[in-house]
């Protein structure tokens, strides 16, 4: 529910604008991304839902910068703050892409506070790289959660 109420609000944040900014916080338009993450190696500690849920503003350029909400494998609740690049295919690849996102997780508390690395002060900084298919306006991604898991994740432009 915490998921669902934070990202109806963040949709309603400007829609894109026409003109030709070149600010950061302008975009083409919003991708609204949900899934879930299989580990590598079970545990007996991993009691998270293994859901998540997110929203990404995108650029026409290819940059983008979202938030991504989830309960982690040891059932926190977290947060991936973050901005990124798309590369998409050419020719009968056209429709796939890669993408890799950066920036900042937080939610990896007290004893599990060392299952991420730099998390020293409750925050820790994250790369995480990513394989997509999309067409129209659906979209599916694979992403590779370090030497953890894979976050499979369906989208949809909004």
């Amino acid at each position: 529910m915490r998921v669902f109420i934070t990202l109806l609000g963040l949709s309603f944040l400007p829609m894109p604008c026409l003109a030709e900014e070149s600010r950061w916080y302008h975009y083409d338009h919003l991708y609204l991304q949900g899934g879930s993450y299989i580990h590598f190696r079970s545990s007996d500690e991993h009691d998270g839902s293994n859901l998540f849920a997110s929203l990404e503003a995108v650029r026409s350029d290819n940059w983008l910068y979202g938030l991504g909400l989830f309960d982690n494998s040891f059932g926190q609740f977290s947060q991936y703050l973050y901005a990124g690049k798309q590369w998409h295919l050419n020719g009968k690849m056209k429709n796939f892409h890669f993408k890799v996102t950066a920036g900042l997780i937080h939610g990896y508390k007290d004893e599990y506070k060392n299952k991420i690395p730099m998390n020293d002060f409750g925050i820790a900084p994250a790369i995480i790289p990513g394989f997509g298919y999309k067409k129209n306006r659906l979209g599916g991604d694979v992403i590779l959660l370090g030497n953890s898991g894979l976050l499979f994740t369906v989208g949809y432009d909004l």
